[in-house]
């Protein structure tokens, strides 16, 4: 129940996510060498995905055998491989035995993103509980398997930096903001304003205060820029 609720707590709040990693150094990282690309999906694996599809389709899940690893040294314990695997280019990934955001820039201060998907995977949970409070039992199953179905679009295992994965993405309906311009909005959108008014987060004063700080920081750092490069290319070139 609970990695459903996370699942559609990322499908559904994906733009918040992008917005609490956009910065103007973040923009040039996301989707180069190491860091995850602009487009929010979840990275669950080859187990994980076996066991919603054996859920979404009602059938038995057999659940894979852990292989000890070959070291080549006698002497040493014998160690297993996790039955998991794992996926540098996803932004939000399973990796054993926890979930990993990777789309955070070395600046950014944890508490934003923290603040986003602890909240989204409240109201999820908020929303669940409203379901389930009467008839826990027979309603679990079913509650399980249509969160399944209505948020699998999220769930992607393959290659992120591919430009398939854009086409495919787009079929999804899934965000693509590449810059901070493009994501700082969502802050303000109706269903943001009314996630966090309504888990007394923030208010919607305060959420306006904070959509014209990062604005106003976006700005100052993008002018420092270009006034540093024409220095550079006026005194140096």
């Amino acid at each position: 129940v609970f990695l459903t609720a996370v699942i559609k707590a990322v499908d559904e709040y994906a733009d918040l996510l992008r917005l609490s990693v956009a910065s103007a150094g973040n923009d040039h990282r996301l989707g180069a060498n190491e860091a995850p690309p602009a487009i929010v999906s979840i990275f669950l694996g080859d187990e994980l995905t076996e066991v919603l599809d054996a859920i979404e389709k009602g059938t038995f899940f057999d659940s894979k055998q852990r292989i000890a690893m070959d070291t080549g040294a006698a002497v040493l314990p014998h160690f297993f491989k996790d039955t998991t695997d794992r996926n540098r280019t996803s932004p939000f990934a399973f990796t054993g035995n926890k979930f990993e955001f990777r789309m955070l820039g070395s600046s950014i201060s944890v508490a934003g993103p923290n603040i986003v998907l602890n909240t989204a995977v409240a109201e999820a949970l908020s929303q669940f509980y409203e379901i389930l409070k009467d008839e826990m039992d027979a309603a679990v199953r079913k509650l399980v398997k249509d969160t399944v179905i209505a948020h699998k679009r999220i769930i992607f295992n393959g290659n992120g930096y591919t430009d398939e994965w854009v086409a495919e993405a787009e079929k999804r309906g899934l965000y693509n903001l590449k810059s901070t311009p493009e994501a700082l909005p969502v802050f303000k959108a109706e269903k943001n304003v009314k996630l966090f008014t309504s888990h007394h987060i923030y208010t919607e004063t305060e959420i306006s205060s904070r959509y014209e700080i990062l604005l106003e920081n976006y700005v100052k750092t993008i002018h420092i820029e270009a006034k540093t490069l024409y220095s550079m290319v006026e005194q140096q070139f």
